[in-house]
């Protein structure tokens, strides 16, 4: 068994000050930012990538040209592009760092579970000539022998 993950966990200080400053960025994201719904998010208009230069020149062509639309305001299109432009890198490193804790995550449960088939066998072979550990594991084995489990709620 290869082991690719398990030999560096973090110790329980580490763990807890990453979920800590996982929280806190949250936080300080939700300040200025909002949480779509499913339907908001399938709703929202998209823009053509490259679309920034593109926007930011009609910024300034409807403020030379004196270009006011009603409840379309010139200085919300220029926020919204400011915004856009601060979040798309913190919105890139979050993906990565979503990613390496999704893998990593998913590599240690896989490793554990490959440990534990191995050695509970073992002991289930074992359990068969020692009453004792068959009554310990018993649990173990019940929750082994039913059939595909339920998702968790």
């Amino acid at each position: 068994m290869e082991n690719k993950v398990g030999d560096k966990p973090p110790s329980a200080e580490e763990a807890a000050d990453l979920l800590a400053k996982a929280k806190d960025l949250a936080t300080k994201l939700k300040v200025h930012g909002i949480t779509l719904t499913v339907d908001d998010r399938k709703r929202t208009l998209r823009p053509r990538r490259g679309a920034d230069v593109h926007v930011q020149r009609v910024v300034e062509l409807a403020a030379k040209y004196g270009v006011a639309l009603p409840n379309i305001p010139l200085a919300g299109m220029s926020n919204d592009l400011l915004l856009a432009r601060q979040y798309q890198p913190i919105e890139d490193e979050l993906r990565v760092a979503l990613q390496i804790a999704e893998d990593t995550g998913t590599q240690a449960g896989s490793e554990a579970w490959e440990a534990f088939l191995a050695y509970y066998g073992v002991l289930s072979s074992m359990a068969q000539r020692m009453p004792d550990l068959a009554a310990e594991l018993q649990p173990v084995a019940d929750f082994m022998a039913r059939g595909p489990r339920k998702k968790a709620t």
